[in-house]
């Protein structure tokens, strides 16, 4: 196959890569320089190019097979609706009439923050912050593009995706946080963990990308465990003692409100949300319908993660 990737130098999309590269298929990665995309080097073929320029994605999404949609600013709202909204507008023109099947990488959190029960992809949209407000609206081009120009879609939604290569530094703050004696379990037990490994999403983004009865459809994909079960893994790694201590949520909360002004505060408001959350996000219909199971355990990743720390340390 023909694959072009966006995000192709990102966390997810590196994987990717090898993935299709393994695979042996014709591998195209947009990149606005030619310096970030020198690892892929004699492996794809490189197209320079920008979200802000349709003109420059044409050559990129004509003839492929499969073009998946992993771009997206995470960090600099700013930067969000440009990117996220007017990019993807821009890759639906370059594309159109010139690609087979869309795979856009989505995010569960297009549904907002949902603290207990169980999340499936019926779910009610209800994005609250700029990134999820983007995201979704980014999904709804895709959907309506799909239906006047005639590619096909599938859109892919993870739960919060970890490796130990992600930019993101909130788990590795989590380790070092339990690596010095100082985490504490928020509420009672049984609070959800909701991590899922970044092979499973790219098993997840695969199926979506060949399987027949993928087309037009939106797939949720995570794994879930206590976050005791998490905790617990990382200790076993780090060879350390199981926390103990465990705080009621309401004066934890008050505490995270009062020091809200301490700069790098890792005590806040979201932070004691999402320890003491009980949602589950449900994975019936991409395993039912895709045949998806998890590639990789999540031991097996906080395995890597926390050993990853520790050669940091």
């Amino acid at each position: 196959m023909i694959i072009a990737i966006t995000g192709a130098t990102g966390f997810i999309g590196k994987y990717l890569i090898k993935k299709h590269i393994d695979l042996n298929d014709e591998v195209r990665i947009l990149s606005r320089t030619k310096g970030k995309s020198s690892d892929f080097d004699g492996k794809v073929k490189i197209y320079i190019g920008d979200l802000a320029d349709v003109d420059s994605l044409i050559d990129f999404t004509n003839g492929a097979d499969v073009l998946y949609h992993c771009a997206a600013e995470i960090r600099e709202e700013s930067k969000m609706y440009a990117i996220n909204v007017e990019g993807t507008k821009n890759l639906i023109k370059a594309a159109s009439g010139k690609i087979k099947h869309w795979v856009q990488l989505s995010s569960t959190g297009v549904y907002g923050p949902i603290y207990t029960g169980v999340v499936s992809e019926s779910q009610p949209y209800n994005p609250i912050n700029e990134y999820e407000k983007t995201k979704l609206e980014s999904d709804f081009l895709v959907l309506e593009a799909a239906k006047e120009v005639g590619f096909t879609y599938t859109l892919v939604r993870p739960s919060n995706v970890f490796g130990f290569e992600m930019k993101n530094k909130s788990l590795f703050q989590l380790v070092k946080t339990i690596d010095k004696g100082l985490y504490f379990f928020v509420g009672l037990k049984g609070a959800s963990a909701n991590y899922v490994p970044v092979e499973n999403v790219i098993e997840a983004l695969y199926l979506a990308a060949t399987k027949q009865n993928a087309k037009n459809q939106i797939y949720i994909v995570s794994s879930f465990c206590t976050i005791e079960e998490f905790v617990e893994l990382i200790v076993k790694y780090l060879k350390k003692p199981m926390p103990r201590l465990r705080i009621p949520i309401a004066p934890i909360k008050s505490i995270a409100r009062l020091t809200s002004f301490i700069p790098k505060n890792p005590l806040t408001v979201s932070r004691v949300n999402a320890l003491s959350n009980r949602s589950i996000y449900e994975t019936k219909k991409i395993e039912n319908e895709l045949g998806y199971k998890p590639v990789v355990t999540t031991e097996e990743t906080i395995m890597k993660l926390v050993q990853f720390y520790k050669n940091k340390k």
